[in-house]
């Protein structure tokens, strides 16, 4: 029997998948359209509020990244690389051939990694906050280094409103040491990134919306610099009054850009599916 779902996502049904002997937690909740979230450094239960407000519009499928959560990490992963191939099984698996595809921060890397491999998955995509293309040169650093941050600094950059480590119980304890050992895993070096993906971007092909915040106290401007080169056909957009964890400061704002961004696409592509090819 499983466990109690993490704070705020009762709302949504929870299970343990099987994806070739990796157990993942998964979260569901909504109807429409499919739509794969990958969520951000704050693990699954930092983007409980947005997950709600896409679950309006969306069939929301949100599962924790191996490490993180209740999913298992193999002892071979090391590299977001191997996120992506797992999730593209885990698609397989639920039988979904297509969907919307939103990711935040360090699941928007993920996401970056999954359609480079398999592009005609999404029908559109948003990056929130995305990582994973190099954060620094010679001269300068274009990224905040998550790891040299105390606890209330990371949790003050994810939007974190955390309890003493006094007041939580043993799995609050687990989930939140469980995400701080996968993103050393993942993250550590080369640092949020992986040097090959700029140029495996132009793989990319379907609608993409990058979204910033515009009080982000990681990422800094010559970082979206370039990001915006190495997906030069995307829209951006600049979220006021939000930081790194927009689903987290700003909600329902960004729910409803992904419902104007990609809600028609996804709404064409399932008409399509159920009149044979017909919009």
């Amino acid at each position: 029997m499983l466990a109690a779902p993490p704070t705020g996502l009762d709302f949504a049904d929870r299970e343990i998948l099987d994806v070739l002997g990796s157990q993942i937690e998964l979260f569901r909740a909504g109807s429409g359209p499919n739509l794969l979230y990958l969520h951000g450094i704050d693990a699954i239960e930092g983007s409980a509020p947005f997950i709600r407000e896409l679950a309006k519009n969306f069939s929301v499928i949100a599962p924790s990244h191996p490490g993180f959560g209740a999913s298992d990490c193999p002892a071979r992963f090391d590299r977001v690389d191997d996120i992506a191939y797992l999730y593209l099984d885990m698609l397989g698996l639920l039988g979904i051939d297509a969907c919307v595809v939103v990711g935040s921060s360090f699941g928007a890397w993920v996401a970056a990694e999954l359609l480079t491999k398999r592009p005609e998955l999404a029908q559109a995509l948003v990056l929130e906050s995305p990582l994973g293309l190099p954060t620094a040169n010679r001269r300068e650093r274009n990224v905040e280094d998550l790891f040299m941050l105390s606890r209330q600094q990371f949790n003050q950059i994810a939007s974190i409103e955390a309890l003493p480590p006094k007041d939580m119980d043993e799995s609050q304890l687990r989930r939140e040491m469980r995400r701080d050992e996968a993103l050393s895993l993942f993250g550590w070096t080369p640092y949020m990134s992986n040097p090959k993906l700029a140029e495996r971007m132009h793989r990319i092909a379907c609608p993409t919306l990058i979204v910033w915040g515009e009080d982000d106290a990681l990422i800094r401007a010559g970082y979206r610099k370039t990001f915006a080169a190495a997906l030069p056909s995307a829209r951006v957009e600049v979220v006021e009054d939000a930081g790194h964890c927009i689903h987290t400061d700003q909600s329902e704002a960004l729910a409803a850009l992904v419902r104007e961004f990609a809600g028609g696409r996804a709404g064409v592509e399932a008409r399509q599916e159920v009149n044979g090819g017909v919009a």
